[in-house]
């Protein structure tokens, strides 16, 4: 999928820019005017302005990694309207850099584009967990739940956003990729020795077009709401690159307030390669942690998914939830094997502060009966 411009800046989903209707046929409808993001010559207008950019992370390639930078952002935007940013991986020596832009298009900014220019290090498992929770994980347990490389290029997308409950978009991303090793073992506690080993993944150039949509509020509401997500990406033609397939990935969330007190939550995705073979780091993967949660991390992997998590909560006192949750699905090769396929089942209770920032879970495999109950702690959100 092509990756957006400002993504690495921010930990959630953006906000979309809703159409405001006018307050009588006489008066203008409020627009986006021109002088609110256009260039630096005539100064920066009231609305905009330049902030810094700081950001610290921590894993098994990079070590300790420091970015920073500045961006100019508006009032009414999430995103920053530019951004620019150098970074250092202290522990493998590498300079690391990203500047972009993410800018409406028009006066009712229904459309957006976007575009960067980078040297990072990347990764197919943002789903799974985010950075911040990754970097606690590292630092303090000496786990590492995210597998990196090293991608540089650039990338771009134009995106259709007519209101908040939709959106619809093409991108492109062209980079060279490299496999990146462990290059440091320290963490302040943690009960093996060193990290895991950080897998190779193929080495070369990736070209790749995606097409997505979304329908329904993102993020979803406290009060509750749905929403569905649907991308296709080809590589190869028409970008060139060392690799050919073509792939469909989606996703459901749905969030119900049953009452003050209770709560659910209800995740589905699916995944297949339609044609053409992924390279090793675009294989799906479940198990663990934010998948199926009474399996190790990581246990299936293939370029076919389907996973479907629900929880239900329950609030126990003000700003502590308990919470029960199944989990369902695998991760296989061929498309031609899903009537095969042993689908996981796992299931468990939770204790959650809040909407976060720390949740405890003990989980099962619900298909053996000796199977052991696996401990985990999230730091963000399940999903």
């Amino acid at each position: 999928m092509a990756a957006v411009a400002a993504a690495w800046l921010l930990s959630g989903a953006p906000a979309l820019a809703g159409t405001a209707a006018p307050a009588d046929s006489a008066a203008p409808a409020p627009g986006f005017r021109p002088a609110d993001w256009e260039t630096l010559y005539t100064g920066l207008p009231e609305a905009t302005h330049l902030t810094p950019l700081v950001r610290i992370r921590y894993n098994r390639v990079d070590g300790p990694a420091l970015h920073l930078g500045g961006a100019v952002v508006n009032e009414r935007e999430l995103r920053p309207l530019l951004y620019a940013a150098v970074g250092y991986a202290f522990s493998r020596e590498g300079f690391l850099y990203d500047v972009g832009f993410d800018a409406p298009l028009g006066d009712r900014r229904r459309f957006r584009i976007n575009g960067s220019a980078y040297r990072r290090t990347a990764t197919e498992d943002g789903w799974i967990v985010d950075e911040t929770e990754n970097t606690f994980f590292a630092l303090f347990a000496r786990t590492d739940y995210r597998d990196l490389y090293e991608a540089e290029g650039i990338d771009g997308s134009v995106r259709w956003e007519p209101g908040r409950d939709f959106a619809l978009g093409v991108g492109a991303v062209t980079e060279d990729v490299r496999s990146l090793a462990n290059e440091t073992k320290f963490s302040i506690f943690g009960k093996d020795d060193e990290f895991r080993p950080n897998p190779p993944i193929q080495d070369g150039k990736e070209g790749v077009l995606s097409i997505f949509g979304r329908i329904g509020p993102s993020p979803l509401p406290f009060t509750g709401g749905t929403n569905g997500e649907l991308t296709y990406e080809r590589a190869g033609s028409p970008i060139d690159g060392d690799s050919e397939y073509g792939r469909l990935r989606g996703a459901a969330h749905t969030r119900l307030r049953l009452s003050p007190r209770q709560e659910a939550r209800i995740r589905a995705i699916g995944g297949s390669t339609i044609d053409g073979d992924l390279p090793p780091q675009k294989l799906w993967h479940v198990g663990g942690i934010g998948t199926l949660r009474g399996h190790e991390y990581k246990r299936f992997g293939g370029d076919q998914l389907l996973l479907a998590n629900a929880e239900y909560y329950l609030l126990a006192r003000k700003n502590v939830w308990t919470f029960a949750f199944l989990d369902w699905g695998a991760a296989w090769s061929g498309r031609d094997n899903l009537p095969r396929q042993h689908f996981a089942l796992d299931g468990g209770l939770g204790i959650r502060l809040g909407e976060g920032p720390v949740a405890v879970t003990a989980a099962r495999n619900l298909q053996r009966s000796d199977a052991p109950v696996l401990v985990g702690v999230r730091l963000g959100g399940s999903f």
